[in-house]
């Protein structure tokens, strides 16, 4: 940490002094600019160059050197928040690249192709990420698995509950994109109210867990649809773990200065004794992976919480 003096120049210019060691280890030098970023705090940021110029917007992909891992490839690009990607082929693309390049493309938000031939597919990013915040997507997310979880309890609609799980995918595919650039672009970092860099793995850990979470929900509800099988306790042991994820995102996404709280253990107890009396292990298996990632996100909600209270602290 560095402290400086606020000095008087001519009467009418307030200006303060770098630290030398904080130039050099920037590269920058006489006369370069400097971003100055006004966080809602009142503190300031200040970046080398503005964040726009150390992003690049453009790709050319020679696809013919990643078809296997094309849908990875994209949203590795995807996340760096490159706008226009152009894939390339010096052959032909076949019919079975274009789909799994569509398929993917459904689950990053805002893409469309805007031009394609036998050998290129352009595509367009035209998500706006200055106007995505983190904890909203974090609760789109929590509604979609409350959805699918009150499905599963009551009348079981498998299609139902295989698109809630298509939609929390591609709003997770949004939430990596958003952490990622706001490891490059302060505006985005503080637009997405992510209010410290610090806590941008832990942001990343709960959009992950949740992701894990519906990932069981749903194939839960396949296994007792397809073998026609129920399992003891199933309402209440499913309305606990709801009960649980609902106050942990509930925290999150709204504006508490306390520190959350994990639950009572005796309550999970409950949990834990009613999945084992269940006699199918594939069954416990997968409420066992739920309980787990619900315990998990709690851990990480008390980081956050945590770190956000200490900054208020500071800032006072």
């Amino acid at each position: 940490m560095y402290r400086r003096k606020i000095q008087l120049v001519a009467g009418t210019t307030y200006s303060v002094s770098l630290p030398k060691e904080w130039v050099k280890k920037n590269s920058l030098k006489e006369k370069d600019e400097l971003v100055f970023h006004e966080k809602n705090d009142g503190s300031m940021v200040i970046s080398g160059c503005a964040p726009e110029e150390r992003i690049t917007n453009d790709i050319y992909l020679n696809i013919d050197e990643y078809i296997p891992i094309i849908d990875q490839v994209l949203f590795a690009i995807y996340y760096q928040g490159i706008e226009n990607i152009t894939l390339f082929s010096r052959k032909k693309l076949t019919k079975g690249v274009r789909l799994r390049i569509r398929e993917t493309l459904t689950y990053m938000s805002g893409t469309e192709i805007t031009y394609e031939d036998k050998e290129k597919i352009k595509i367009k990013v035209l998500l706006d990420k200055s106007k995505v915040e983190v904890h909203q997507i974090l609760y789109r997310i929590y509604l979609l698995i409350e959805s699918s979880v009150l499905n599963l309890m009551e009348d079981l609609n498998i299609d139902e509950i295989a698109f809630n799980e298509s939609e929390i995918d591609r709003l997770y595919h949004l939430m990596a994109k958003i952490i990622s650039v706001s490891l490059i672009d302060s505006n985005v970092l503080y637009s997405s109210k992510i209010r410290n860099i610090s806590l941008i793995p832990s942001y990343f850990l709960v959009s992950k867990k949740l992701e894990n979470l519906a990932d069981n929900v749903s194939h839960l509800s396949k296994y007792l649809y397809e073998n026609k099988v129920d399992f003891e306790s199933r309402e209440e042991i499913l309305k606990l773990i709801l009960s649980e994820l609902s106050r942990s995102i509930r925290h999150i996404a709204g504006k508490n200065s306390r520190v959350f709280e994990r639950v009572d253990k005796e309550e999970f107890r409950k949990i834990d004794e009613m999945i084992a009396k269940i006699p199918d292990k594939r069954i416990q298996k997968y409420l066992e992976d739920i309980v787990r990632y619900t315990l998990d996100i709690e851990d990480e909600i008390i980081n956050i919480s945590f770190h956000n209270q200490l900054g208020e602290k500071c800032n006072r």
